[in-house]
């Protein structure tokens, strides 16, 4: 029996929900990548960037051209850390905050469309398989 060509299809998926986001960012500027960082820092609100990083999977120069896309975006600030010189923090600004409202709407009608058609029970499995993904994939040591 050959295997569902489930990496190809989550691939797919992935580029597909990202392009889905970033064509209704409008004139933000701001995009999946983006909106990550956003929902990051409302939760973490004076965030370092390297715990930003390591939330999003990100690398740090990844992150260091998103970070400056976001603060021209005027989105964000980036403050030293007063512990730690070379370190900086990350806040969002009141133009941030409200594109976490924005973008939290998009996720929100997105959500609605991706689960519609399954009941509660298939999108707790579908959650749970991604998650399951999410573990095996940050696993240092090789499966094979």
């Amino acid at each position: 029996m050959r295997l569902p060509r489930l990496i190809f299809l989550l691939f797919n998926a992935d580029r597909a929900v990202r392009r889905w986001i970033d064509a209704r960012s409008g004139d933000t500027g701001i995009g999946a990548a983006g909106a990550g960082v956003l929902f990051y820092l409302a939760g973490h609100e004076n965030a370092l960037i390297g715990d930003v990083t390591a939330a999003l999977g990100a690398s740090p120069s990844g992150m260091s051209g998103l970070v400056a896309r976001l603060e021209r975006g005027g989105c964000v600030t980036r403050s030293p850390d007063p512990a730690d010189a070379r370190a900086a923090r990350l806040a969002l600004t009141p133009r941030g905050h409200a594109a976490v409202g924005r973008a939290r709407d998009l996720v929100d009608d997105l959500n609605v469309q991706l689960t519609a058609g399954f009941d509660d029970a298939e999108v707790a499995v579908i959650q749970r398989w991604l998650e399951h993904v999410t573990r095996v994939s940050n696993q240092r040591e090789p499966l094979l």
